[in-house]
């Protein structure tokens, strides 16, 4: 056993020899020479065949190693942990706020006020006047008509004192009150009256008098104060 291992290494540095110097040049003679002068020094264990030279050398190529393709370290997913539920707090229960007492302050009763009373308006002490004309309910017919309301009073007119005729009818529904001052026994009606009362009350005007004084404030208002009662009332129609 130990032959071979000798042998094996004189035949790894001749061939390492030989090797490097048959890239120069190559003499198959003298490398069989060599290599049998090397054996007939070595006890003899095995027998050595005898080598037939080759003219062409054959180089056995040294094997390129491949390279092993380094597998790829697969990832292990690591454990998807599941978290642990909670449990959720019951909601603290929020005491009721306690209502605030309310101080209650005393009503006062108030006092009955005194209701300012009306300064009564002197009552007429005059007679009121007398009608004449036209007579109760007495018909008159077109525009043109003269309808002439007259009457008498034993009182004798003063410079701001007047007879005032209140004449009323009905308009579209309405009433209508149209007070006239004259300081003579009489009146003629005005003619853009005519057909101002309502058909269905057949045209009808109702007319009175009574005795006033005009009064003017420091602005120059005028308002007439009553001195007497109204006279009776009478009608006509003017259609």
């Amino acid at each position: 056993m130990g032959g071979l291992v000798v042998l094996a290494l004189v035949l790894g540095v001749f061939a390492a020899s030989w090797l490097r110097q048959a890239r120069g040049r190559f003499q198959p003679a003298m490398a069989v020479s060599t290599v049998r002068a090397a054996a007939s020094e070595v006890p003899v264990l095995v027998e050595i065949p005898t080598l037939t030279p080759s003219l062409t050398p054959s180089v056995t190529p040294t094997p390129t190693r491949t390279p092993t393709t380094t597998p790829t370290p697969t990832t292990t997913p690591s454990p998807t942990l599941t978290p642990t539920p909670t449990s959720t707090p019951s909601p603290t229960e929020t005491p009721a706020p306690s209502p605030t007492p309310t101080k209650v302050r005393p009503t006062s009763t108030p006092k009955p006020q005194a209701t300012p009373t009306e300064t009564p308006r002197p009552v007429p002490t005059l007679a009121p006047p007398t009608l004449l004309d036209p007579e109760d309910g007495a018909p008159f017919n077109g525009e043109k008509a003269h309808i002439k309301l007259a009457w008498t009073s034993g009182y004798p007119l003063k410079p701001d004192e007047y007879y005032e005729v209140v004449l009323r009818y009905t308009h579209r529904g309405e009433p209508v009150v149209l007070p006239v001052q004259v300081q003579q026994a009489f009146w003629f009606v005005d003619e853009d009256l005519y057909l101002q009362a309502d058909q269905e009350t057949e045209f009808m005007y109702y007319w009175s008098v009574r005795l006033v004084r005009k009064v003017v404030d420091a602005e120059g208002n005028e308002t007439y104060v009553t001195l007497s009662p109204a006279s009776e009332e009478r009608s006509f129609y003017w259609k």
